[in-house]
């Protein structure tokens, strides 16, 4: 395998009273398949969005093949190869 493609650090995502992700970390290398599992209301898909970038974060990073891209629109995200 090679490096990480995808680097996430730090995420954090708050709407109101209810944080959705919570200092999330995750690092995907090339040729690895992750599964994000939990019940309903765990944040799942405001991570997802994070990534793909239809959710902004209020802190955190993310970087896709060593570019920080956390505050890129999904649709330069997608020139890069991650789409949802």
């Amino acid at each position: 395998m090679s490096g990480t493609l995808l680097d996430i650090q730090g995420l954090f995502k708050r709407f109101g009273g209810l944080i959705a992700t919570n200092n999330c970390a995750l690092d995907v290398c090339a040729g690895e398949l992750h599964a994000l599992i939990g019940p309903n209301g765990a944040g799942k898909t405001t991570l997802i969005g994070q990534i793909a970038g239809v959710i902004k974060p209020d802190s955190g990073r993310i970087r896709l093949a060593g570019v920080d891209i956390t505050h890129l629109p999904p649709y330069r995200r997608v020139r890069l190869g991650l789409a949802r």
